[in-house]
């Protein structure tokens, strides 16, 4: 792999993204919307939890960036897809660029704006809502940096997987809404049924949303939360692992514009 023809991809993938940024920018307004009409629920349910001095901004803010930044992967996939709705894919594969080069180029810009997305959310959710974290921002941003990871990882196997764009579209949001919810995005998980519970651990988002949890209102270091990032790592190297094995530069894909 050449870190060299990897920047070139990354810069052609980074214009076709700023040259249509209307979803970036609804997926980052969108959780700020909603935020606002649930931080007082999320409030009273945090205080019947044992967090008398809650805002609710505790619960709501990391949930919302998760569950929008799940939402975003179709990002990821469009990046792909829209190569062979162009009819793209086959001229890049002409450059020097390796297949390793444009995969590394294209989702090194998808991690960048999945980042600054869900960074985005906690700032504004700080400014306008009161999400002030008791615990180490050092070990949020950690946490973040590997969940964005494992984001673009679960997008790179999405089209790795699915011959179609709509096909991956439609897997890929639906497996999001139900990782996010079941990992605690919409309701502390203290709050699910028993069977629910005991399910949450399967999914990625589980363990960033406990890991955010403890670092915003448990008082949690980063020492505390390296568990979770490991976990979180594993789910990311998974879904890179399958997506590598099935990935084929040769394969015919169908996207749209």
């Amino acid at each position: 792999m050449s870190l060299s023809r990897s920047w070139a991809v990354a810069r052609t993938s980074w214009r076709l993204q700023m040259r249509d940024p209307a979803p970036i920018i609804a997926m980052t307004l969108l959780p700020l919307v909603l935020i606002a009409f649930l931080v007082q629920s999320a409030k009273a349910q945090l205080v019947l939890e044992g967090y008398p001095n809650a805002s609710g901004a505790d619960q709501v803010v990391p949930g919302f960036a998760v569950l929008f930044a799940f939402l975003s992967v179709e990002q990821v996939v469009s990046l792909f897809y829209r190569e062979y709705a162009w009819g793209t894919w086959d001229r890049l594969r002409t450059t020097p660029a390796s297949t390793a080069d444009i995969v590394t180029g294209k989702v090194v810009v998808r991690f960048v704006v999945g980042l600054v997305q869900t960074t985005l959310v906690f700032v504004f959710g700080a400014a306008l809502f009161g999400y002030r974290p008791n615990g180490s921002v050092l070990g949020i941003a950690a946490v973040l940096i590997v969940f964005n990871v494992m984001l673009v990882a679960f997008g790179v196997m999405l089209v790795a997987l699915f011959r179609t764009m709509d096909q991956a579209m439609v897997v890929g949001n639906l497996g999001g809404m139900i990782m996010a919810g079941l990992g605690g995005a919409l309701s502390s998980v203290d709050s699910f049924p028993a069977w629910a519970r005991n399910l949450a651990p399967v999914s990625p988002a589980y363990w960033t949303l406990d890991a955010v949890r403890h670092l915003t209102l448990d008082h949690g270091g980063f020492a505390d939360v390296l568990p979770a990032i490991g976990i979180t790592v594993a789910f990311a190297v998974g879904f890179a692992i399958v997506a590598g094995l099935r990935f084929r530069a040769t394969a015919v894909k169908v996207g749209t514009t």
